[in-house]
């Protein structure tokens, strides 16, 4: 574990964002900020106010922001002045940071960084508890503006107008609007395309749909202060920013066995992503519906977007997929996000999925049954697509306009009550007043000297 120092000593060291992008070496600390300088030609100047320092590992001090965050807010030519620090979101990041860290004015904190760094910030400071919750700042609450939300039984309540220190004003509507303001700790996180709140759109409406903001007391209530230590412990950073979490499986998986595979998505951004070779490729970055998206390298960056079939087992720690390390590259790798079509061929590709596909087909392929129930169940040929030439009565053979009574040669012995008939030409001339000669269909027993049968033959 490194050592506490001060912050004089830390003049020289390198500075790193919490997704672990370098921000150069820190040139100067005053008692409001450090001055970071990058690049040598190019040369890049960050001034990052002292209390979104999270820590100092022996090698490098840790910013809670990721280095967009520092570029788009703290990269300027000249030292800013002491009052752009004095912002309400700043001095509640201060005096969190004074109450966990009494002496930071004078002293850098330990960090402590896990396996991979690059896991959004997900080292702790030598008094964290347990290490488990992630220190990142997910999506800052200013750059929500504008984005959709969705309740947690996936209702669209609109886009963020507005963000205050307690609550996010989100519009729904048009030309009739409905303002809801939602208190901040009912927001769960950002998936990349829509803020989640944890109330129902019920819950919404019927507590937060008004005219004007909650007032300071509604904020107070035990539920919502229970709430608040909740997320507290889980996010820790959540004051900053929303926590990132996944999006909806939409697959579902089997291990190499068979047996179903319940892999917890929001888990597994940042974790390491193995082969079948047993080869690192990278760490999850996002997760889609039906696919992950890998990133790999910090000079050279790789992006991977592996279909969610491929993915075998998971640990804990790695996500493992059907893959060996050779083909990664030329199977996954793209520049820009592939469609839904190309996503669903690769995941055609998986291993046993031509068996899936080879079963369904297999069930699909059923047999008919002709008759009474249990008749003949192997038929082949479906009956309402299909008939054979001496069979009643069919839906095809109803559709084709065929004769739907059983054809009958006039050898064939036809018995009357009380009587037989042996006679060929007294059986023919009985069936043909019966309407059952040769071609004849439905003809029905008449006295009438009008004759039924086949083309030609009525008189």
């Amino acid at each position: 574990m490194a050592d506490i120092i001060s912050w004089d000593k830390a003049i020289g060291k390198k500075v790193k964002a919490s997704d672990d992008k370098d921000l150069g070496k820190i040139q100067s600390i005053t008692k409001d900020y450090i001055q970071t300088k990058e690049g040598l030609v190019s040369k890049n100047y960050y001034f990052v106010p002292k209390y979104y320092i999270q820590g100092y590992d022996g090698d490098n001090l840790w910013v809670s922001l990721t280095k967009d965050e520092v570029k788009s807010r703290f990269e300027k030519e000249k030292e800013p002045h002491p009052t752009e620090f004095e912002t309400p979101e700043y001095n509640q990041r201060r005096s969190e940071v004074t109450k966990q860290y009494p002496d930071f004015d004078s002293n850098i904190p330990t960090y402590t960084v896990s396996q991979t760094p690059r896991s959004g910030g997900s080292g702790n400071a030598s008094s964290s508890s347990s290490g488990e919750s992630q220190d990142s700042v997910g999506m800052p609450w200013e750059k929500i503006l504008d984005k959709k939300v969705k309740s947690s039984d996936d209702e669209d309540m609109g886009k963020v107008q507005s963000v205050a220190s307690n609550y996010v004003e989100v519009t729904e509507g048009m030309v009739s609007k409905k303002r809801y303001f939602i208190p901040k700790y009912y927001i769960e996180g950002y998936d990349g395309e829509n803020l989640h709140s944890s109330l129902t759109k019920d819950e919404i409406k019927n507590r937060y749909q008004r005219e004007a903001p909650p007032s300071e007391s509604e904020f107070r209530s035990q539920e919502y202060e229970e709430r608040k230590r909740k997320v507290d412990s889980a996010h820790p950073q959540f004051l900053h920013g929303v926590p990132f979490m996944a999006r909806e499986p939409g697959v579902t998986l089997q291990d190499d066995k068979g047996k179903s595979l319940d892999i917890p998505w929001e888990e597994v951004i940042h974790k390491h992503v193995r082969t079948i070779d047993d080869a690192d490729i990278g760490d999850v970055e996002r997760v889609g519906n039906e696919f992950i998206v890998v990133r790999q390298g910090v000079a050279k960056v790789h992006i991977y977007y592996i279909p969610k079939p491929f993915i075998y087992n998971y640990d804990g720690s790695y996500l493992y997929i059907s893959s060996p390390s050779g083909l990664v590259s030329d199977k996954f790798e793209r520049e820009t996000e592939p469609t839904p079509e190309e996503i669903r061929a690769l995941a055609r590709e998986a291993p046993g999925a031509n068996k899936k596909a080879e079963k369904s087909q297999q069930g699909d392929t059923s047999t008919f049954e002709e008759g009474a129930p249990g008749t003949e169940t192997g038929r082949r040929d479906d009956p309402l697509t299909s008939y054979r030439e001496k069979e009643p009565m069919t839906p095809a053979k109803i559709k084709e306009h065929e004769p739907t009574a059983v054809k009958r040669e006039m050898t064939e012995r036809i018995v009357e009550p009380g009587q037989e008939g042996r006679d060929t030409s007294e059986a023919a001339e009985l069936a043909r007043k019966k309407g059952m000669a040769k071609g004849i269909a439905g003809a029905e027993d008449t006295s009438s000297e009008s004759e039924h049968g086949s083309a030609g033959t009525n008189k």
